[in-house]
């Protein structure tokens, strides 16, 4: 899996001036990525990368990274408010970053009644171009079968399916839908 610091420097360079290699990771960046990378992430790993984030007066897209990197842990800790909180911080930052719409949707899908929500957020980070297409459907998919959309689900499952065809999951999810076909009576 790549470092979404890396994804997230990449992004933040012009277009003209990326380089062959991605650059190696700042120490500053670490324990954030650590926290992120950790499932689950512990305590103090959360808290190393919320100290790191309250000392440092880091770069513009290296803060982004961390803050991305935090939301993920958060995530992961079931903290869902406030890892949605630090997923609006990088839509505030970067508001062209698919992948901070999309796990702003995930935290949301994850909290009771927030389903909809969640998918109108995953749809628009789907529509700026996701690195990882096949997850953002996945995720869109859940949200859509939180909010009792069960076909505009399996149509997400499948689209996930086609979009990595290598990635299992989508698949076996959609192994439990099925289609009827019922005749409609009209009178």
């Amino acid at each position: 899996m790549r470092c979404l610091l890396t994804l997230l420097l990449w992004l933040a360079a012009p277009a003209l001036a990326q380089p062959a290699e991605p650059a190696p990771e700042p120490a500053i960046a670490r324990p954030c990525r650590e926290a992120a990378e950790a499932r689950p992430p512990q305590r103090r790993q959360i808290a190393r990368c919320d100290r790191t984030l309250r000392e440092s007066a880091t770069p513009p897209p290296l803060r982004l990274a961390m803050l991305m990197n935090r939301g993920v842990a958060l995530l992961n800790a079931g903290r869902l408010d406030a890892a949605a909180a630090d997923f609006d911080l990088a839509i505030k930052a970067a508001p062209g970053l698919p992948e901070a719409w999309i796990n702003k949707g995930v935290a949301l899908t994850r909290l009771p009644g927030r389903s909809a929500e969640a998918v109108a957020l995953i749809s628009h980070g789907l529509s700026i171009g996701p690195k990882e297409p096949a997850r953002a459907y996945f995720a869109r998919a859940q949200a859509h079968e939180g909010a009792g959309q069960l076909r505009e689900a399996m149509e997400d499952y499948a689209a996930a399916a086609r979009a990595d065809p290598t990635w299992p999951v989508p698949g076996e999810e959609l192994k439990r839908f099925r289609i009827e076909r019922r005749k409609v009576l009209r009178g």
